[in-house]
């Protein structure tokens, strides 16, 4: 078994964004991180002698990162809010933020913390990406900063 790994830090897979984390005493104030995305793929070698084509790979999470660029991270299942015409109401707390919908993605997770944005990154790029038989295991690491991240696994 062999395993590639991708330092997204070095290969410029990353994305700027704004969150929230609601109920958490400093991030739950809207802040931003400059984001990377690293990823290692387990798997048996080709007849080629690859295992999966580091090119395709960022490929891939460049089109994941790019959705999230520029843009503010709403968990769909931690926060309220609403589709106001042209805008997106967001309610944490006693805060009421209101954005241009352009501004915003809407994501399909509870908190938009690094560790479920790690699991979404994932799961997005199983989705994009035919990977062939000879791959056995993703895992996705999610840095907010360098040094600093949260990382997730599938096994294929």
């Amino acid at each position: 078994m062999i395993r590639l790994e991708l330092n997204g830090w070095d290969a410029h897979v990353g994305f700027s964004a704004s969150h929230i984390i609601p109920k958490h005493d400093k991030c739950g104030r809207l802040h931003g991180h400059n984001y990377a995305i690293n990823a290692r793929i387990e798997g048996e070698e080709t007849s080629q002698g690859l295992v999966f084509d580091f090119l395709t790979l960022k490929k891939e999470l460049r089109i994941i990162a790019d959705e999230l660029d520029h843009r503010t991270l709403i968990a769909k299942g931690g926060n309220t809010f609403e589709k106001q015409g042209e805008e997106i109401e967001v309610l944490v707390g006693d805060k009421r933020y209101v954005f241009p919908q352009e501004d915003v993605i809407l994501l399909d997770i509870d908190h938009s913390t690094t560790e479920e944005l790690a699991k979404y990154v994932l799961e997005r790029l199983i989705e994009y990406t035919n990977f062939p038989d000879n791959i056995k295991a993703i895992e996705i690491g999610v840095d907010e900063s360098l040094g600093q991240g949260a990382w997730a696994r599938r096994e294929l």
